[in-house]
């Protein structure tokens, strides 16, 4: 588990496909000493487990189901990424729930500067339009965010100084490509409700036909 606050940014210093899936590796101090083989990073907030440690280079396995749902597929040598280590037990929880599962990728439809702070619009497919609401918490490239303002299919965010700073969002442009997570309590709630909403329509159907 994770909570959205980036503790560092690494470069992608080697990309190689393997068994049709990636093996990808960062280079950076402060994941390398802090890590071992096992253990879990969240990069752009996908979740993945270190494969091996070198010097301050650190290698990942990422399978196909993580290409194909997230931005790792866009990555080149010399692309930067967030890099959050896992939650340890009794640790603050200083942003929200981030589970390191991207749900989607999203587009930049415009980053502007509005003072010292920056405004990002994010559009993503509108099926996911039910998972977010105004004020509440969004994942984007493993950076927990507070939603500004809810459209169709896009949210609206204002990026602080010290996140614009210390992450990844400062290269953000229009037309970038950007890892999605959800807020967790928010899917479990659209399950719940959507179920409830199943089982009374069937309930009603069966009271209707006479079988209750």
């Amino acid at each position: 588990m994770f909570t959205g606050l980036i503790e560092a940014t690494a470069s992608i210093e080697e990309i190689k496909r393997d068994r049709g899936g990636l093996e990808i590796s960062i280079e950076s101090d402060f994941v390398s000493q802090n890590v071992s083989a096992g253990d879990s990073v969240a990069i752009d907030g996908a979740c993945l487990t270190v494969k091996r440690v070198e010097g301050n280079r650190v290698w990942f396995d990422v399978s196909k189901e993580s290409t194909d749902r997230t931005i790792i597929n866009y990555y080149q040598k010399g692309t930067e990424v967030n890099c959050e280590l896992a939650l340890r037990q009794g640790g603050r929880l200083g942003g929200h729930i981030v589970l390191g599962h991207i749900d989607t990728t999203g587009t930049i439809l415009y980053a502007l500067r509005e003072r010292e702070y920056t405004r990002i619009r994010v559009e993503f497919e509108r099926l996911f339009s039910p998972l977010v609401v105004e004020k509440g918490s969004i994942a984007i490239n493993g950076v927990s965010l507070t939603i500004n303002e809810v459209g169709v299919n896009f949210v609206d965010i204002m990026i602080i100084p010290h996140t614009f700073e210390k992450t990844n969002l400062r290269l953000l442009k229009a037309g970038s490509r950007v890892n999605i997570e959800f807020d967790i309590i928010g899917k479990y709630v659209y399950r719940m409700m959507s179920q409830s909403s199943l089982r009374d329509d069937r309930l009603k159907r069966l009271i209707e036909e006479g079988e209750v």
